[in-house]
């Protein structure tokens, strides 16, 4: 019987889950992801990073990441994020663009981020867009856990406006 009604649960939330809608936050609002909150600080549109020119535009996102835990770190890469526009295309994060803006701004990049418990860790990610994008939105990727079954898995369906 017991096993009966936690199976019902389980599956309750998976439908649940599965149905809910894409929520739209603004910059300095968290997307939820179990016990760890993703927000985007700022956005800086550039032409040029260093002696590269921009085929379109460099969108520069500050990027921050507040585990909430109370025991476990959290593991994350500059490829946690990534753009959508307003048709559906995704931007990757270039790792070589953030390098070279190391050479002009101060930020703590590294190849992989472990943020221990109770602690934030921020970084500058990169997108390099064309110059029709219009509308990029910020979405981030990650693996489903025990936190995200009660929410509807909202971080999957959840994107950061990054225009006004």
């Amino acid at each position: 019987m017991k096993t009966r009604l936690i199976l019902t649960v389980i599956i309750g939330a998976f439908i649940f889950s599965s149905c809910s809608e894409e929520k739209t936050i603004g910059i300095k609002q968290n997307i939820h992801h179990d016990d760890f909150e993703y927000s985007v600080l700022n956005v800086e549109k550039m032409e040029w990073i260093g002696s590269r020119k921009a085929e379109g535009q460099f969108y520069v996102i500050t990027f921050q990441v507040q585990n909430d835990a109370k025991r476990v770190s959290h593991e994350w890469g500059n490829d946690i994020a990534y753009l959508v526009d307003e048709n559906g295309r995704e931007y990757e994060n270039s790792y070589d663009q953030q390098k070279n803006l190391m050479r002009t701004k101060t930020f703590g990049l590294k190849e992989k981020y472990n943020t221990a418990a109770g602690q934030s860790e921020s970084t500058m990610l990169v997108f390099e867009v064309p110059a029709g994008v219009k509308e990029p939105y910020l979405k981030v990727r990650g693996e489903f856990l025990m936190g995200d079954m009660f929410d509807g898995n909202q971080f999957k369906k959840t994107k950061i406006k990054l225009f006004n």
